[in-house]
């Protein structure tokens, strides 16, 4: 990205602004209320300690082996969750209309949702699951009950929201973003119906972005992962495909490619695999130091320096997602969408929200906008 005068970057985040404001997308299709809470290790005053490394609760649980004992939770903060609330929220605070299906509440979508930007229209096919994170420094584990979540199939969607109202959905945006395949039970036949009942019956002239992530899909069979991985290359016929993944779903990616051949590779170097068999437009593999995509152009990388405190981490990789998609929207290069990517994520780790484009211009203090807009 091109350096330019402070007296340009007003002119640049307006015309930015314009073009992001014409952008339309739909996202789909989970939805959780999330509790974010840390593990308390000591009670004390004039405040409790807490468990910073997950290493040392799963170190503190194997010394209670053949014991009974108890946790303390402290709640730090109640919110919109799953992938697709967060996505929208961080892609819908940078600008672009969007179009929301998941599980926000039924029969009314529920307030925690009501927090998401007003350029988003909400489309509700059932209650939201709950979604407890316990966080760390190093990382955080989600644990979910998914509620009316797992009832969600094609035959559902098609009932609640209609084969017209479908085919409208998935007709004239320039990106579609389908998320959290792993723990929606019947994503499977959600993806199929698209392909079989909406998809065929849309005329486009420019094939818009189709951005995919499967979550983490270490609890679904090896053959569930394939067929959806299959599919990817249906969505090719319609879309510019692109697939996200953090560093252990490329590593289950890859296994279930590969049959677990030739294990020295380090993750990166299966990316490349990956990105060679799958045969898609874009593939993106990214943990908190590190992303690199690879495209038609080759392959991209970009280094992030690591947040030693972070004030939130569940959502940082959708968040990460969304500015990799605001990338993909502004036809930037692969190492300019990485940052911008990275950068969208940093914001949200150290201030516990989604920036604002003006705040993402501040960050960078250089332009969003380089060549020509796709």
């Amino acid at each position: 990205m091109q350096k330019i005068s402070e007296n340009d970057i007003s002119r640049y985040e307006e015309r930015i602004r314009n073009i992001l404001s014409s952008k339309k997308a739909t996202l789909g299709f989970d939805g959780f209320i999330d509790s974010i809470v840390k593990v308390i290790r000591q009670k004390s005053s004039p405040a409790d300690t807490y468990f910073e490394s997950s290493r040392d609760f799963a170190q503190y649980i194997l010394e209670k082996k053949n014991k009974n004992f108890s946790l303390e939770l402290k709640e730090q903060t109640l919110k919109l969750g799953g992938n697709m609330p967060i996505m929208a929220n961080a892609l819908g605070r940078l600008g672009p209309k969007l179009s929301c299906i998941g599980a926000l509440g039924m029969p009314k979508i529920h307030p925690a949702f009501h927090k998401l930007p007003p350029n988003c229209t909400l489309y509700s096919i059932a209650e939201p699951g709950i979604s407890t994170a316990l966080e760390f420094q190093d990382n955080k584990i989600m644990m979910a009950d998914m509620k009316e979540v797992d009832s969600v199939d094609w035959s559902l969607l098609k009932e609640i929201i209609g084969t017209k109202e479908l085919i409208e959905l998935f007709s004239h945006r320039d990106l579609f973003c389908l998320l959290n395949w792993s723990e929606l039970l019947f994503s499977t036949s959600i993806w199929k119906g698209l392909l079989e009942e909406v998809l065929p019956f849309i005329a486009t002239t420019t094939p818009p972005i189709g951005f995919f992530d499967l979550s983490d899909c270490s609890r679904r069979d090896d053959e569930d992962i394939a067929e959806a991985l299959n599919l990817l290359k249906s969505f090719s016929k319609y879309w510019r495909v692109t697939l996200g993944l953090n560093l252990n779903e490329a590593d289950k990616v890859y296994d279930v490619l590969f049959q677990h051949r030739n294990q020295a590779l380090d993750v990166w170097e299966k990316g490349q695999h990956i990105y060679d068999s799958l045969g898609i437009q874009n593939l993106v593999i990214h943990c908190a130091s590190k992303a690199t995509c690879w495209d038609d152009h080759g392959k991209h990388s970009w280094s992030n320096e690591l947040i030693s405190s972070p004030k939130v981490l569940t959502g940082a990789g959708d968040n990460f997602n969304a500015g990799f998609c605001l990338g993909l929207l502004l036809g930037l290069g692969g190492s300019d969408t990485l940052e911008l990517a990275h950068t969208v994520s940093k914001y949200y780790l150290l201030h516990g929200e989604s920036p604002t484009l003006q705040q993402l211009s501040s960050i960078l203090n250089k332009p969003l906008l380089v060549g020509e807009i796709q």
